[in-house]
Protein backbone atom coordinates (compact mmCIF):
# COMPACT_ATOMS: atom_id res chain seq x y z
CA UNK A 1 0.00 0.00 0.00
CA UNK A 2 1.33 3.45 -0.89
CA UNK A 3 2.41 5.65 1.98
CA UNK A 4 2.67 9.44 1.85
CA UNK A 5 1.96 9.44 -1.89
CA UNK A 6 4.83 7.04 -2.76
CA UNK A 7 3.81 4.08 -4.92
CA UNK A 8 5.36 0.60 -4.62
CA UNK A 9 6.68 0.95 -8.18
CA UNK A 10 8.55 4.07 -7.18
CA UNK A 11 10.02 2.26 -4.19
CA UNK A 12 11.25 -0.58 -6.41
CA UNK A 13 12.74 1.74 -9.03
CA UNK A 14 16.55 1.60 -8.78
CA UNK A 15 18.31 4.86 -8.13
CA UNK A 16 20.38 6.25 -10.96
CA UNK A 17 24.02 6.21 -10.03
CA UNK A 18 26.16 9.20 -10.94
CA UNK A 19 28.17 8.62 -14.07
CA UNK A 20 31.89 8.20 -13.46
CA UNK A 21 34.84 8.15 -15.82
CA UNK A 22 38.09 6.21 -15.48
CA UNK A 23 41.06 8.29 -14.40
CA UNK A 24 42.95 7.69 -17.63
CA UNK A 25 40.12 9.37 -19.60
CA UNK A 26 40.16 12.65 -17.66
CA UNK A 27 43.90 12.77 -16.90
CA UNK A 28 44.89 14.37 -20.25
CA UNK A 29 42.26 17.10 -19.85
CA UNK A 30 43.33 17.79 -16.27
CA UNK A 31 46.97 17.94 -17.36
CA UNK A 32 46.18 20.46 -20.11
CA UNK A 33 44.14 22.58 -17.68
CA UNK A 34 46.97 22.58 -15.17
CA UNK A 35 49.62 23.34 -17.80
CA UNK A 36 47.89 26.07 -19.80
CA UNK A 37 45.50 27.64 -17.26
CA UNK A 38 46.33 26.90 -13.63
CA UNK A 39 50.10 27.28 -13.91
CA UNK A 40 50.10 30.61 -15.83
CA UNK A 41 47.58 32.07 -13.37
CA UNK A 42 49.58 30.89 -10.37
CA UNK A 43 52.83 32.21 -11.86
CA UNK A 44 51.22 35.59 -12.62
CA UNK A 45 50.05 35.88 -9.02
CA UNK A 46 53.53 34.88 -7.82
CA UNK A 47 55.24 37.53 -9.97
CA UNK A 48 52.68 40.16 -8.93
CA UNK A 49 53.80 39.73 -5.32
CA UNK A 50 57.35 40.74 -6.10
CA UNK A 51 59.72 42.71 -8.27
CA UNK A 52 61.14 41.13 -11.43
CA UNK A 53 62.81 42.55 -14.51
CA UNK A 54 62.70 39.32 -16.51
CA UNK A 55 66.07 38.01 -15.32
CA UNK A 56 66.83 35.95 -12.23
CA UNK A 57 64.39 35.23 -9.43
CA UNK A 58 61.44 37.25 -8.20
CA UNK A 59 62.20 39.52 -5.23
CA UNK A 60 59.26 39.15 -2.87
CA UNK A 61 57.58 42.45 -1.91
CA UNK A 62 54.25 41.31 -0.57
CA UNK A 63 51.28 43.47 -1.56
CA UNK A 64 53.40 46.50 -2.52
CA UNK A 65 52.40 46.30 -6.19
CA UNK A 66 48.70 46.19 -5.30
CA UNK A 67 49.03 49.16 -2.95
CA UNK A 68 50.75 51.01 -5.76
CA UNK A 69 47.88 50.12 -8.09
CA UNK A 70 45.36 51.62 -5.69
CA UNK A 71 47.09 55.03 -5.91
CA UNK A 72 47.95 54.98 -9.63
CA UNK A 73 45.85 57.53 -11.55
CA UNK A 74 46.79 55.92 -14.88
CA UNK A 75 45.41 52.56 -13.73
CA UNK A 76 42.15 54.19 -12.64
CA UNK A 77 41.91 55.92 -16.02
CA UNK A 78 42.51 52.61 -17.80
CA UNK A 79 39.78 50.93 -15.75
CA UNK A 80 37.31 53.65 -16.77
CA UNK A 81 38.46 53.43 -20.40
CA UNK A 82 38.10 49.64 -20.35
CA UNK A 83 34.59 49.81 -18.93
CA UNK A 84 33.52 52.42 -21.51
CA UNK A 85 35.04 50.33 -24.31
CA UNK A 86 33.34 47.23 -22.89
CA UNK A 87 29.89 48.85 -22.76
CA UNK A 88 30.12 50.38 -26.22
CA UNK A 89 31.43 47.21 -27.84
CA UNK A 90 29.11 44.72 -26.16
CA UNK A 91 25.91 46.76 -26.57
CA UNK A 92 26.44 47.41 -30.27
CA UNK A 93 27.87 43.97 -31.07
CA UNK A 94 25.06 42.00 -29.44
CA UNK A 95 22.31 44.36 -30.67
CA UNK A 96 23.47 44.46 -34.28
CA UNK A 97 24.30 40.74 -34.25
CA UNK A 98 20.82 39.94 -32.95
CA UNK A 99 19.10 42.11 -35.55
CA UNK A 100 21.16 40.62 -38.37
CA UNK A 101 20.52 37.08 -37.14
CA UNK A 102 16.78 37.77 -36.93
CA UNK A 103 16.74 39.20 -40.47
CA UNK A 104 18.63 36.21 -41.87
CA UNK A 105 16.47 33.76 -39.91
CA UNK A 106 13.35 35.36 -41.40
CA UNK A 107 14.97 34.96 -44.85
CA UNK A 108 14.95 38.57 -45.96
CA UNK A 109 16.10 39.16 -49.57
CA UNK A 110 19.87 38.64 -49.81
CA UNK A 111 20.07 36.82 -46.47
CA UNK A 112 22.80 34.40 -47.59
CA UNK A 113 24.95 37.21 -48.92
CA UNK A 114 24.54 39.20 -45.70
CA UNK A 115 25.58 36.18 -43.65
CA UNK A 116 28.82 35.76 -45.58
CA UNK A 117 29.64 39.48 -45.77
CA UNK A 118 29.14 40.09 -42.05
CA UNK A 119 31.10 36.99 -41.06
CA UNK A 120 34.16 37.85 -43.16
CA UNK A 121 35.58 40.37 -40.61
CA UNK A 122 35.60 37.60 -37.99
CA UNK A 123 38.18 35.56 -39.91
CA UNK A 124 40.45 38.55 -40.56
CA UNK A 125 43.35 38.75 -38.03
CA UNK A 126 42.66 41.56 -35.57
CA UNK A 127 46.04 43.14 -36.19
CA UNK A 128 45.32 43.28 -39.92
CA UNK A 129 41.89 44.78 -39.25
CA UNK A 130 43.45 47.36 -36.93
CA UNK A 131 46.06 48.42 -39.47
CA UNK A 132 43.46 48.56 -42.27
CA UNK A 133 41.12 50.81 -40.29
CA UNK A 134 44.03 52.88 -38.99
CA UNK A 135 44.81 53.76 -42.59
CA UNK A 136 41.10 54.26 -43.37
CA UNK A 137 40.81 56.84 -40.58
CA UNK A 138 43.77 58.94 -41.73
CA UNK A 139 42.81 62.66 -42.07
CA UNK A 140 43.89 63.27 -45.69
CA UNK A 141 44.21 59.85 -47.34
CA UNK A 142 41.66 57.79 -45.42
CA UNK A 143 38.53 56.30 -46.93
CA UNK A 144 36.38 57.35 -43.95
CA UNK A 145 36.91 61.08 -44.53
CA UNK A 146 36.45 60.67 -48.26
CA UNK A 147 33.06 59.04 -47.74
CA UNK A 148 31.99 61.63 -45.18
CA UNK A 149 33.15 64.45 -47.43
CA UNK A 150 31.14 63.11 -50.34
CA UNK A 151 27.93 63.38 -48.29
CA UNK A 152 28.75 66.82 -46.90
CA UNK A 153 29.92 65.82 -43.42
CA UNK A 154 33.47 67.12 -43.76
CA UNK A 155 36.67 65.42 -44.85
CA UNK A 156 39.21 66.72 -42.34
CA UNK A 157 38.43 64.69 -39.23
CA UNK A 158 41.51 63.55 -37.27
CA UNK A 159 39.87 60.44 -35.91
CA UNK A 160 42.86 58.78 -34.25
CA UNK A 161 44.76 61.95 -33.35
CA UNK A 162 42.11 63.33 -31.02
CA UNK A 163 41.36 61.89 -27.59
CA UNK A 164 37.67 62.80 -28.10
CA UNK A 165 37.21 60.69 -31.25
CA UNK A 166 39.83 57.91 -30.99
CA UNK A 167 37.79 55.82 -28.49
CA UNK A 168 34.78 55.86 -30.83
CA UNK A 169 36.94 54.76 -33.76
CA UNK A 170 38.36 51.80 -31.81
CA UNK A 171 34.89 50.78 -30.61
CA UNK A 172 33.66 50.89 -34.21
CA UNK A 173 36.43 48.56 -35.36
CA UNK A 174 35.91 46.17 -32.43
CA UNK A 175 32.20 45.98 -33.26
CA UNK A 176 33.02 45.44 -36.94
CA UNK A 177 35.30 42.50 -36.14
CA UNK A 178 33.00 40.78 -33.61
CA UNK A 179 29.44 41.30 -34.84
CA UNK A 180 29.62 38.42 -37.33
CA UNK A 181 30.50 35.97 -34.56
CA UNK A 182 27.56 37.07 -32.41
CA UNK A 183 25.29 36.95 -35.47
CA UNK A 184 26.25 33.37 -36.33
CA UNK A 185 25.80 32.03 -32.78
CA UNK A 186 22.45 33.77 -32.31
CA UNK A 187 21.30 32.61 -35.75
CA UNK A 188 21.89 29.01 -34.69
CA UNK A 189 19.75 29.58 -31.59
CA UNK A 190 16.97 31.22 -33.61
CA UNK A 191 16.88 28.34 -36.07
CA UNK A 192 15.85 25.98 -33.23
CA UNK A 193 12.54 27.86 -32.82
CA UNK A 194 9.73 26.05 -34.62
CA UNK A 195 8.50 27.93 -37.73
CA UNK A 196 4.93 27.07 -36.74
CA UNK A 197 5.24 29.39 -33.75
CA UNK A 198 6.03 32.36 -36.00
CA UNK A 199 3.32 31.36 -38.44
CA UNK A 200 0.73 31.23 -35.67
CA UNK A 201 1.83 34.63 -34.40
CA UNK A 202 1.58 36.09 -37.90
CA UNK A 203 -1.96 34.74 -38.26
CA UNK A 204 -2.82 36.42 -34.96
CA UNK A 205 -1.67 39.73 -36.39
CA UNK A 206 1.66 40.00 -34.59
CA UNK A 207 4.14 42.09 -36.57
CA UNK A 208 7.86 41.54 -37.12
CA UNK A 209 8.87 43.59 -34.06
CA UNK A 210 6.33 41.79 -31.89
CA UNK A 211 7.61 38.37 -32.99
CA UNK A 212 11.17 39.46 -32.20
CA UNK A 213 10.43 40.67 -28.68
CA UNK A 214 7.66 38.23 -27.72
CA UNK A 215 8.84 35.01 -29.39
CA UNK A 216 12.44 35.10 -30.58
CA UNK A 217 14.23 36.85 -27.71
CA UNK A 218 12.51 34.93 -24.86
CA UNK A 219 13.40 31.65 -26.56
CA UNK A 220 17.08 32.48 -27.05
CA UNK A 221 17.76 34.13 -23.68
CA UNK A 222 20.25 31.44 -22.53
CA UNK A 223 22.30 31.77 -25.73
CA UNK A 224 21.94 35.55 -25.60
CA UNK A 225 23.48 35.47 -22.13
CA UNK A 226 26.30 33.25 -23.33
CA UNK A 227 27.18 35.43 -26.31
CA UNK A 228 26.99 38.59 -24.17
CA UNK A 229 29.43 37.02 -21.72
CA UNK A 230 31.79 36.03 -24.54
CA UNK A 231 31.62 39.51 -26.07
CA UNK A 232 32.39 40.97 -22.63
CA UNK A 233 35.53 38.87 -22.38
CA UNK A 234 36.54 39.68 -25.96
CA UNK A 235 36.09 43.42 -25.39
CA UNK A 236 38.31 43.40 -22.31
CA UNK A 237 40.99 41.56 -24.28
CA UNK A 238 40.89 43.72 -27.42
CA UNK A 239 44.62 44.36 -27.26
CA UNK A 240 45.30 43.60 -30.93
CA UNK A 241 42.82 46.07 -32.41
CA UNK A 242 43.71 48.96 -30.13
CA UNK A 243 47.48 48.51 -30.22
CA UNK A 244 47.46 48.23 -34.01
CA UNK A 245 45.37 51.39 -34.34
CA UNK A 246 46.50 53.76 -31.57
CA UNK A 247 48.95 51.96 -29.23
CA UNK A 248 46.77 53.28 -26.44
CA UNK A 249 46.94 56.91 -27.54
CA UNK A 250 46.57 59.72 -28.12
CA UNK A 251 47.82 60.22 -24.59
CA UNK A 252 46.14 57.33 -22.80
CA UNK A 253 42.62 57.86 -24.15
CA UNK A 254 42.39 54.32 -25.61
CA UNK A 255 44.72 52.56 -23.17
CA UNK A 256 42.53 49.72 -21.92
CA UNK A 257 43.92 47.44 -19.22
CA UNK A 258 45.60 44.84 -21.50
CA UNK A 259 47.44 47.67 -23.31
CA UNK A 260 48.54 49.08 -19.94
CA UNK A 261 49.76 45.62 -18.87
CA UNK A 262 51.84 45.38 -22.04
CA UNK A 263 53.39 48.80 -21.45
CA UNK A 264 54.16 48.11 -17.80
CA UNK A 265 55.64 44.68 -18.45
CA UNK A 266 57.43 44.87 -21.80
CA UNK A 267 58.16 48.58 -22.23
CA UNK A 268 58.87 49.53 -18.61
CA UNK A 269 60.33 46.08 -17.79
CA UNK A 270 58.32 46.09 -14.55
CA UNK A 271 56.88 42.59 -14.72
CA UNK A 272 55.76 42.53 -11.11
CA UNK A 273 53.62 45.63 -11.48
CA UNK A 274 52.32 44.48 -14.87
CA UNK A 275 51.36 41.10 -13.41
CA UNK A 276 49.49 42.82 -10.58
CA UNK A 277 47.54 44.83 -13.15
CA UNK A 278 46.86 41.62 -15.09
CA UNK A 279 45.53 39.89 -11.97
CA UNK A 280 43.20 42.81 -11.24
CA UNK A 281 42.05 42.76 -14.89
CA UNK A 282 41.26 39.04 -14.62
CA UNK A 283 39.21 39.63 -11.48
CA UNK A 284 37.25 42.44 -13.16
CA UNK A 285 36.54 40.30 -16.24
CA UNK A 286 35.49 37.37 -14.05
CA UNK A 287 33.15 39.56 -11.98
CA UNK A 288 31.54 41.03 -15.10
CA UNK A 289 31.12 37.57 -16.66
CA UNK A 290 29.45 36.19 -13.53
CA UNK A 291 27.18 39.25 -13.28
CA UNK A 292 26.08 38.96 -16.92
CA UNK A 293 25.35 35.24 -16.58
CA UNK A 294 23.34 35.80 -13.40
CA UNK A 295 21.27 38.56 -15.01
CA UNK A 296 20.37 36.44 -18.03
CA UNK A 297 19.78 33.35 -15.89
CA UNK A 298 17.27 35.29 -13.80
CA UNK A 299 15.63 36.66 -16.95
CA UNK A 300 15.36 33.11 -18.33
CA UNK A 301 13.69 31.91 -15.12
CA UNK A 302 11.26 34.85 -15.17
CA UNK A 303 10.37 34.13 -18.81
CA UNK A 304 9.32 30.55 -18.07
Amino acid sequence: MAAHGVTPAALRRPRRRPRTFPLFMIAPAMLLLALFIAYPIAESVHISLGSWDGIGSVAYRGLANYRRLAHDALVRQSVVTSLAFFLGTVVFTVTIGCLLANAISREVPGARIFKVVWFLPVIIPVSVAGIFWSNAFQPTTGVANSVLGSVGLGDGHAWLASSSTAPYATIFVAVWTQTGYAMLILLGAMDTISPEVHEAATLDGVGAAGRLFRITLPNILPMLGTITTLMSVFSFNAFGVIYAMTRGGPGNSTSILPVLVYKQSFLDQDYGYGSATAVVTTLIVGAIGILVLQVFRQRSLDAR
